[in-house]
């Protein structure tokens, strides 16, 4: 039965070897990513952990129920005089106590700053963690999309190089015609010699930029899918700034998640104040004592009790003052640091709102310049012919038709990220989002 299962296991393998690798889409990479990437997966145990601080907080207004219990042998010498005779008795025996007491707080100002300090703490962990789920698409994105322009300029290289090879030969051939010259095939050889250098490079930053988007999947992932070819900008919605200011304001999640650190540093300040003000406890307890001392031996005492306890704080040695001055000025310095994130994030979205616009100017520019660079490229060849132009008109063209098609890849995922950061800037970055990007790849 073994051998037949690893048989069964070795026709799994082979069948699976042999299936033909498919490239992964944008959102599959994003949910390899969620399950692999090990900055996410710190994040999300980070958040785990985040959520426990509303229970602690929530502990100090609840009973408190502590037991305890001992046993001791005892070896005993005890003198007696009563002015004529003195006497020692000496006494061995076991003693033992036992106890158990609850104690519910009824006026805890400690308590209570502690318990809204833990809300605040958990809701602060809440943002933090969907902070990181939104860096997590971008991560993702420009991962992928370094691959894909990795790839692009890769391509380029080799269409550049065929190209230069093409005219090199053209003018070995014109050269050994008696219409061409030496400088011709030199011109053509330096430009296909800077092409293979090009392709060089191109493979280095492609290794580089796939071994980076495996690290974050978790596993090696040999392709990807393109971007489609009828590339189209994204709808941006409202097209006013002030109204994209006012959304990010209210909804930017490391705003939120200042709002809440501004919380937890005000109830610091009222858990320092807590220290001059009392406190009353219900406390309810069962003690048993058996032999506890000399003048119980021999005596089982059990004792049930409950009543209040007050407690006043009077002189903590300067403590408490400090504790109060520390407390306010950490509260002063959470609020400058809203304030200095909140012009942060109004500069960034002014920026990325900036860019998503000026992007679709810029992508509209650089397909006219590409389709230019082609006629023009045409142009110069016919223009050879006609004696017209030289050959290093013709590199030159073919140089600046390269130039325009590489800026232009660039530019489509330069807008995609973009879109992308002008969502996250106003706290509206998801799923959602991703998947509209998405769109603009191959599935």
């Amino acid at each position: 039965m073994r051998l037949l299962t690893k048989h069964l296991s070795f026709l799994v393998f082979c069948l699976f070897s042999m299936t033909e690798v498919q490239a992964i889409n944008l959102v599959e990479a994003y949910t390899l990513a969620r399950d692999n990437d090990p900055a996410f997966k710190a994040a999300f145990y980070a958040h785990q952990a985040g959520q426990e601080f509303k229970a602690l907080g929530r502990s100090n207004l609840l009973p408190v129920i502590t037991a305890s219990y001992s046993r001791y042998k005892n070896h005993a010498d005890i003198d007696f005089e009563n002015g004529l005779i003195s006497r020692t008795e000496e006494r061995k025996y076991a003693s033992q106590t036992a106890s158990v007491q609850l104690r519910q707080p009824l006026i805890n100002f400690d308590g209570y700053a502690r318990y809204k300090q833990g809300v605040a703490q958990t809701a602060l962990s809440d943002q933090e963690f969907a902070i990181r789920e939104q860096e997590l698409i971008l991560r993702v994105f420009n991962r992928y999309a370094a691959v894909l322009y990795a790839e692009d300029m890769l391509g380029l290289a080799k269409t550049k190089r065929a190209a230069y090879a093409a005219q090199k030969q053209a003018n070995l051939f014109m050269f050994e015609n008696g219409e061409g010259t030496k400088t011709d095939i030199l011109e053509s050889q330096a430009k296909y010699d800077l092409a293979e250098a090009d392709i060089v490079e191109a493979q280095n930053i492609l290794n580089d930029a796939r071994t980076t988007l495996n690290r974050v999947l978790g596993r090696k992932v040999d392709e990807i899918q393109p971007l489609i070819e009828d590339f189209a900008t994204l709808p941006v919605e409202p097209i006013n700034l002030e109204q994209w200011e006012s959304l990010a304001l209210k909804s930017n999640l490391e705003l939120a998640a200042q709002r809440h650190s501004l919380e937890v540093a005000e109830q610091e300040v009222n858990r320092s104040k807590a220290a001059y003000m009392p406190r009353l406890d219900a406390v309810m307890s069962w003690n048993n004592n058996v032999s506890d001392t000399t003048n119980t031996y021999n005596q089982d005492a059990t004792v049930n009790s409950i009543g209040l306890q007050f407690t006043l704080p009077i002189y903590s040695g300067g403590a408490t003052p400090a504790r109060v001055s520390q407390s306010k000025a950490n509260l002063l310095k959470a609020k400058a640091e809203f304030d200095e994130k909140a012009n942060t994030v109004i500069i960034e979205l002014q920026k990325q709102f900036n860019l998503v616009l000026d992007s679709k100017l810029r992508l509209t520019a650089l397909t006219t310049a590409v389709n230019s660079a082609q006629l023009l490229v045409k142009a110069t060849h016919k223009s050879i012919k006609g004696g017209t132009r030289t050959n290093i008109d013709v590199l030159n063209a073919e140089s600046q038709l390269f130039e325009a098609k590489g800026d232009l890849l660039l530019a489509r995922y330069n807008y995609l990220q973009s879109y992308l950061n002008l969502k996250k800037v106003t706290g509206t970055l998801g799923f959602d989002d991703l998947q509209i990007v998405a769109a603009q790849f191959k599935n």
